[in-house]
């Protein structure tokens, strides 16, 4: 983006903030991801948004990525229908520049490539979700390069207890089922709970009628003891079984997808036990973990062997914070050991048969200072990897309350790094040939932030701008194999762009939320011009609202995407080209009713009016769908 439209852009977000003239007065909201203590989000300095348990149940999203599109900043990319691989971008980064926390488990799934595949994770038994947008490597780690998803299951109240079931069926034969129970003493609780959902699903190619199903189910249990005053131990187990159905790839007339009996079965496996301990009247707080991701991928696509890909990463964390007055100082210590292992047939393309390690030893700090005016704060992360250079990562923050009242004021700068995933380095079977001289990316990013409002509605404004060095691409085209291959870019990429929020609390009954986001994220061509990335949506907006009365509950959300680029890679010996994806727009309604104290009917459409669309090139996304079911708590 030329600095004259930089201008404009800059100038336009102004004039939205005198032309709404609105202010609000902010809820205290408490985060523990925008720093590894909790704090009040009006405090931060960087963008953070929150879903809460109420809005998650009133949306009667079936799935976190649905959630996900009403966010600022995010973009959202599904491979077809339910259960199909779905990507979250943060800013215009790559999906696994994003890390995804499940109760304190770093859940990227390292044998795909280092990314989360949203698809897998539905929204029963969510109490929070809390997305923080901008550089977090010195809080978080490599992982982190463009932001953080945190995704909460417990509330870890003492001594509450509770059943609750729920039944849902609807279109494409779509099935859902969930069972939770908590109960709690004094100093003790527990919850375990399972979910099971299966679809016929719809047809993904564009050309035959076959239907692509999914089903998954998940089994998850977390427990919370609080030994005495000053020791508390907490852990959690959940794991995910999910078999998706896909089409193959016609490599020889169309290069588009085609109707097959191919298969993945997926398990996920997250785990941690953490014992937190609290001294000097609380002053002082350490707290040690122990967490696992075990991840296992099998593609069953009618071939003589079928292909496998394993992923476990293994963290052992140390976290130690001091809290003096308006002061915190923070220390992180961690360790991590990750194994690959990859299984499939040789075809000469190299041998796919690989068993793969490395580990990675962090140690952080991060300086917080808070006062009625200022809340500042500063992070470092040095990391030793074994298979790269040494890495420094920082962070700075700063929140500012302006004389005016109730507007808020922050900044942050910072650099962050991401290592080169297994994939890329040593290949994805026969399809993909990996490059072992990789380097890690490393981005530079800053953003300007203004917060304001009164009463009953809030505004909220950002300009973010972001350079990306090594920037590695995954299509670079091997004519000796015939095949792709990745390579660091030498050109910066840039990421910068705009979003506005806007939160009104019209009345006790009705509330609407209001986003838009421009984006432009670009690298450089051959030809030294400036090429967009794909499936990166320069313009997208959303709308939601909710109406509460007497026994019934309305919830709509209105998605807008824009028009974006997708690569399209016909036979040989053709070249790969670019194509556009049209804009679209999703209309989703929800409705529950209570029939009794315990006993309450849902309701949801989703994409009302059947509009055809593609977030993925050649990859047919559903259409209308309605679904209806029960819920019961004791």
């Amino acid at each position: 983006m030329s600095s004259n439209h930089q201008f404009k852009l800059i100038s336009s977000m102004i004039i939205c903030i005198i032309s709404f003239q609105i202010f609000a007065e902010e809820i205290e909201t408490i985060t523990v991801t925008a720093s590894r203590t909790p704090m009040e989000i009006i405090k931060t300095g960087s963008s953070v948004s929150i879903i809460n348990e109420t809005q998650i149940q009133q949306s009667l999203a079936s799935n976190v990525a649905e959630l996900l599109r009403t966010i600022p900043g995010l973009q959202v990319n599904q491979q077809g229908s339910r259960g199909a691989v779905t990507q979250v971008r943060v800013r215009g980064a790559e999906a696994n520049h994003l890390l995804v926390l499940i109760d304190g488990v770093e859940a990227n799934d390292i044998s795909q490539g280092g990314e989360f595949n949203f698809t897998h994770l539905s929204t029963d038994q969510i109490k929070r979700i809390e997305v923080v947008r901008g550089p977090q490597s010195a809080l978080w780690g490599s992982d982190a390069l463009a932001g953080v998803i945190n995704i909460i299951t417990t509330d870890n109240k003492i001594g509450e207890s509770d059943l609750s079931l729920s039944a849902e069926t609807g279109s494409f034969n779509s099935q859902k089922l969930g069972l939770s129970y908590k109960a709690g003493s004094k100093r003790t609780q527990i919850q375990a709970s399972m979910n099971q959902f299966s679809t016929d699903g719809t047809n993904i190619s564009r050309q035959g009628s076959e239907e692509d199903g999914y089903e998954n189910t998940n089994i998850s249990l977390n427990g919370n003891w609080m030994a005495d005053d000053n020791l508390t131990i907490n852990g959690m187990i959940r794991h995910t079984d999910s078999t998706t159905e896909f089409d193959a790839i016609d490599f020889f007339a169309s290069g588009l997808p085609v109707d097959a009996k191919n298969e993945t079965d997926s398990k996920q496996l997250y785990s941690r036990i953490s014992a937190e301990v609290n001294s000097f009247d609380g002053k002082y707080t350490q707290r040690f973990s122990i967490t696992r991701t075990d991840t296992d991928n099998k593609n069953d696509t009618g071939g003589a062997q079928n292909s496998i890909s394993r992923g476990i990463k293994n963290q052992y964390q140390y976290t130690g914070n001091l809290a003096l007055d308006q002061q915190t100082l923070t220390l992180i210590a961690e360790y991590e050991d990750e194994e690959y292992q990859q299984r499939g047939l040789d075809q000469g393309f190299g041998n796919p048969n690989r068993d793969l390690d490395l580990d990675n030893k962090s140690i952080a700090l991060e300086y917080r200072y808070n006062n009625t005016d200022w809340n500042l704060s500063a992070s470092y992360r040095f990391d030793n990897n074994s298979e790269f250079d040494d890495v420094g990562t920082y962070r700075l923050t700063a929140n500012w309350l302006s004389p005016i009242d109730n507007l808020f004021v922050y900044s942050s700068i910072g650099r962050a790094s991401k290592n080169p995933s297994f994939t890329e380095r040593f290949g994805f079977f026969d399809t993909f040939i990996g490059n072992p001289n990789l380097e890690p990316e490393r981005s530079d990013s800053w953003e300007l932030g203004i917060k304001f409002g009164k009463d009953s509605v809030s505004t909220s404004l950002a300009y973010f701008n972001s350079e990306l060095e090594n920037e590695i691409n995954g299509f670079v085209f091997d004519s000796n194999t015939f095949s792709f291959t990745a390579a660091n870019r030498s050109e910066v990429s840039q990421r910068q762009g705009g979003e506005i929020e806007i939160s009104w609390l019209a009345s006790d009954a009705l509330s609407l939320n209001a986003s838009y986001t421009y984006l432009d994220s670009t690298f450089e061509g051959a030809n030294k011009n400036q090429l967009d990335e794909v499936r990166r949506p320069r313009h997208i907006a959303n709308i939601a609202g909710n109406y509460h009365w007497s026994k019934a509950n309305v919830n709509f959300s209105i998605n807008y995407n824009g028009r974006q680029k997708d690569d399209f890679f016909p036979p040989f010996p053709a070249s790969p080209s670019r194509v556009n994806l049209s804009s679209y727009t999703l209309i989703n309604l929800a409705g529950t009713y209570q029939l009794k104290e315990n006993l309450i009917l849902t309701g949801k459409i989703e994409n009302a009016f059947d509009d055809e669309y593609e977030e993925v090139f050649g990859f047919q996304s559903p259409g209308f769908a309605a679904f209806a079911g029960l819920r019961y708590r004791w």
